[in-house]
């Protein structure tokens, strides 16, 4: 009895074994550990095949993790050299993402990602905009004028992030118009002007041609 109790306890031992290593290796996957390891005392082809299914899952998620912080790089690179403001919202309706652009434009100093946009914009029509275009789903287009010491023109884009024809989050993108707007001002005050200046000299061409018809005709 006692050589079969110890023959039985060898037995799970060595079944066990690489059983035990494997759970380790698919712990420290979990926790982020992608280092090569291989289970020891694996000699069945099933717990082989575990193995190796073991390791192979672990290469591909190391690759998709490489991968996925590659474009997670690119995005902020490709945010960080646009000058729009640029706020994107997940479902909940709370900010994800900000750029720089977006920070300096409402003077936004501390991390805005968990925040809620009228935090941070302090405008109910932004949070308005994005509050309906979660809703319908749809582009919401809206003109800005910020009045905080100086006057400033924004044109505002909200748009949806479909998921399955699900509204998932927003994005929300912020055009400076101030020079634009400043432009055209210029623009009518310079038509409006020369309208005036043109006005008299014309008053008075039309006043001459006029005498000089009743002269030619009288």
């Amino acid at each position: 009895l006692v050589l079969a109790l110890l023959l039985a306890y060898g037995s799970s031992r060595y079944v066990s074994r690489p059983i035990v290593d494997m759970t380790r290796v698919a712990r420290d996957v979990a926790s982020g550990i992608y280092t090569p390891r291989h289970p020891e005392g694996a000699t069945s082809l099933e717990l082989q095949d575990l193995a190796s299914a073991l390791d192979e899952m672990r290469r591909q998620i190391q690759g998709r993790i490489g991968q996925i912080t590659l474009e997670k790089s690119r995005l902020e690179a490709v945010l960080a050299s646009i000058t729009e403001g640029i706020l994107v919202t997940e479902q909940s309706g709370r900010v994800s993402i900000a750029n720089r652009a977006f920070g300096s434009l409402f003077g936004v100093s501390q991390d805005p990602v968990g925040r809620m946009p009228i935090e941070l914009v302090r405008q109910r029509e932004v949070q308005d905009a994005i509050e309906q275009t979660m809703e319908t789903g749809k582009v919401v287009f809206l003109d800005l004028m910020l009045s905080d010491g100086l006057e400033r023109y924004l044109d505002v884009h909200v748009a949806p992030i479909l998921q399955e024809d699900t509204c998932v989050g927003s994005v929300t993108v912020f055009y400076d118009i101030t020079e634009l707007r400043r432009l055209e001002r210029i623009r009518k005050d310079f038509v409006a002007n020369v309208s005036h200046e043109l006005r008299t000299p014309l008053n008075a061409i039309i006043g001459f041609s006029e005498i000089l018809e009743n002269k030619t005709f009288g």
